[in-house]
């Protein structure tokens, strides 16, 4: 027989708790350019301690000789407001409205009138929706299919699992997803590509059945150049085929492509890399990190002893608070400079080279030559990007799982995408390569992939299909 009792035990766990300053560093560390200018803006309007001084550009000569890494990291977290003066109170003091910054209003203004203010993907679909349903019950069913439509325009979800979710009939959603797929661009909301080119036919083809019969029933066979054996299925002429197919050629397989999902942005980069006298520099942009501060104002105040006990607990309070933004925001670029400095340090093929000569490389290869955690890396590599010689990437780019070559040595896969791009684009447009040519070039080249491998990073490279890739020459 079970006894149940009531009784009490002590028991001993390790957790791993943050303080509210390591919260912050963590989440700085994490930051954009952009975002940890906002985050800036919020602190400088909460902490009245805080000043962002405007930055001011060094003689020539004087710049030359500034190292690459200015920003310093305080170890010593006490409170000791003359040792922080000492610190911080050479700097020339200028008077302005501490809430605006004229060098982020400069960048600020730059950015958005660099914006392309482009309606999503999502939102033309659902404005498109907005017109369309004859009722509330039919914007709500439509507005979770959109919500399951992919960036190439392809309805992803499960029309029994929207119904039941809304508690309709599977009949009403059907109903309400052939709506959407008379929507702009033509094609959209399709479940397949079969589905996704007779929608379009239907539009720009209408009198086509052939050309439905086509893409219904033997378009593995046209992928395959299968010419004689779909004339015969299908009792016509090879040329009438042939002819077919340039129709098809001109019909889109991923429609949401046409549609930018995300608006263009300014992106300023967080790290510079230039070759100077044969060796790779990395250098910290200054654009993207503010230059904080603590207010001469309030230090001759707390140094005056005309304050009492609560005014000066809340200045000291509030310097505190402002020491440690300062010590994070350089603990921040020191990271970064010491990260993107290993990224190079491995990556300097690509530098000279070019994508299609990046090396294999992961989180935690950084992290063990930094001496720090996989996620600090990831962390930082977040939102931050790299100006190279190559052109501006996010630094997140520069790792990818490598592929194993016949002689040993692991290749990149976006060097393995930039290879694929490359035969692509040499290829004579005639006569275009199939997947399965495209791996047997590799192979030929030493890196043994399967046909399949191809076929998916060539659509992460949105490129077509062979079939519509092939251009036809005028004929008299």
């Amino acid at each position: 027989m079970m006894h149940m009792e009531h009784r009490l035990a002590q028991t001993q766990t390790q957790r791993l708790m943050l303080t509210q300053k390591m919260q912050q560093a963590i989440q700085i560390l994490q930051l954009s350019g952009m975002e940890l200018e906002q985050y800036v803006q919020q602190e400088l309007e909460t902490n009245p301690i805080l000043e962002q001084v405007q930055k001011e550009v060094p003689p020539e000569s004087e710049a030359e000789s500034q190292p690459a890494e200015t920003a310093e990291v305080f170890d010593d977290v006490s409170f000791d407001l003359d040792d922080y003066a000492s610190r911080w109170g050479d700097r020339p003091s200028v008077a302005q409205d501490q809430s605006r910054n004229p060098d982020a209003d400069g960048r600020r203004e730059y950015y958005e009138n660099s914006i392309t203010k482009e309606e999503s993907f999502t939102s033309r679909l659902l404005t498109q929706l907005r017109l369309a349903a004859p009722d509330e019950i039919t914007y709500r069913i439509g507005e979770r299919i959109v919500g399951d439509i992919d960036e190439k325009g392809y309805f992803t979800g499960s029309l029994a699992d929207i119904a039941h979710e809304l508690n309709r009939l599977l009949e009403d959603v059907e109903r309400v997803l052939r709506l959407i797929q008379r929507f702009e661009p033509t094609g959209v909301g399709a479940r397949d590509v079969i589905e996704c080119l007779l929608l379009q036919i239907d539009v720009e083809y209408p009198e086509e059945d052939q050309l439905r019969d086509l893409v219904e029933h033997h378009l593995a066979e046209l992928e395959h150049h299968q010419i004689p054996k779909i004339a015969k299925a299908m009792n016509i002429t090879p040329e009438r085929v042939e002819q077919l197919r340039e129709m098809m050629t001109k019909l889109n397989p991923w429609p949401g492509l046409e549609y930018s999902s995300d608006p263009a942005q300014y992106v300023t980069p967080d790290v510079i890399v230039e070759k100077e006298d044969g060796v790779y520099r990395v250098y910290l942009s200054d654009d993207t990190v503010p230059d904080l501060r603590i207010s001469e104002q309030y230090r001759r105040l707390l140094r005056s002893g005309r304050m009492g006990r609560d005014e000066k607990r809340y200045i000291r309070d509030k310097v505190e608070s402002a020491k440690w933004l300062i010590r994070n925001i350089a603990q921040r670029q020191q990271t970064i400079l010491r990260i993107a400095s290993a990224i190079v340090a491995v990556q300097e093929e690509f530098l000279d080279k070019g994508v299609e000569a990046i090396k294999p490389l992961t989180l935690q290869e950084i992290a063990d030559k930094v001496g720090v955690h996989e996620a600090t890396v990831s962390r930082t590599t977040r939102g931050k990007y790299m100006q190279t010689p190559q052109g501006l990437f996010e630094m997140k780019f520069f790792f990818s799982p490598g592929l194993r070559r016949d002689t040993g040595e692991s290749q990149s896969s976006k060097s393995v995408q930039s290879t694929i791009k490359r035969i692509i684009d040499e290829e004579d447009k005639s006569r275009p390569l199939s997947d399965q040519k495209i791996a047997d070039m590799l192979k030929l080249q030493g890196l043994n992939i399967a046909r399949r491998t191809v076929t998916k990073y060539r659509e992460a490279l949105n490129i077509l299909p062979t079939s519509f890739r092939r251009v036809y020459a005028d004929r008299d």
